[in-house]
């Protein structure tokens, strides 16, 4: 089949131009779209990855979370120990110091001009109630007591000196408290023990 182009010569060039164009237009669309979906699909990569990542991270987070609450709680059962066994080391320094109060007294009383009828100790705080002959009597006592060396010099007080009948004698009867310390050469001495290495037999 025979084409006969009518058009003329000058128009050619013109359609040609425009047929270029618009397959340079088309070219330019398919490329940007492939791009778009190039980045498109390295964007929602990168995207998941974010999340997965976040994701791990919340729960370190949360395991650390749960750790940091198994520390503190491992920290306050160390503090209770501590203040139990802290409790338990005064108990065992101070195990023996009642009978040593006791010798104490026993040497210091005159047993022909005092007797004691009661003898408590509240904390630090020993409390005695008595009989003596007279004030004398009571204020020599209290010099005795307070040079023990488990007695604070300055801790002992007479609250109360009255006078009494017993069986036709004048007697006084008194209330006195004296404030109980360990002296420092027990505890030097108690220290030393504990650090002491056991002998090899």
């Amino acid at each position: 089949m025979i084409r006969i182009n009518l058009l003329p010569i000058g128009r050619r060039p013109v359609e040609e131009k425009i047929r270029k164009e618009i397959s340079v237009f088309f070219l330019l669309t398919f490329f940007s779209l492939v791009v778009m979906a190039y980045f498109h699909v390295g964007h929602t990569r990168e995207i998941k990855r974010i999340t997965t990542e976040k994701m791990n991270l919340e729960k370190d987070i949360r395991r650390y979370q749960d750790r940091q609450k198994q520390l503190d709680n491992l920290k306050k059962q160390e503090k209770m120990i501590k203040q139990k066994l802290d409790v338990i080391d005064r108990l065992m320094q101070n195990r023996d110091l009642p009978v040593r109060i006791l010798d104490q007294l026993a040497v210091r009383i005159p047993s022909d001009k005092m007797w004691i009828k009661n003898l408590t100790q509240k904390g630090n705080i020993l409390t005695l109630t008595g009989v003596a002959r007279g004030n004398e009597t009571i204020a020599q006592f209290m010099e005795a007591l307070a040079k023990s060396p488990y007695i604070d010099p300055n801790g002992v007080d007479l609250n109360q000196s009255r006078q009494v009948s017993i069986q036709g004698y004048k007697l006084k009867n008194f209330n006195l408290t004296a404030r109980i310390i360990v002296p420092k050469k027990v505890k030097e001495a108690e220290a030393g023990e504990e650090k002491k290495p056991d002998k090899k037999t």
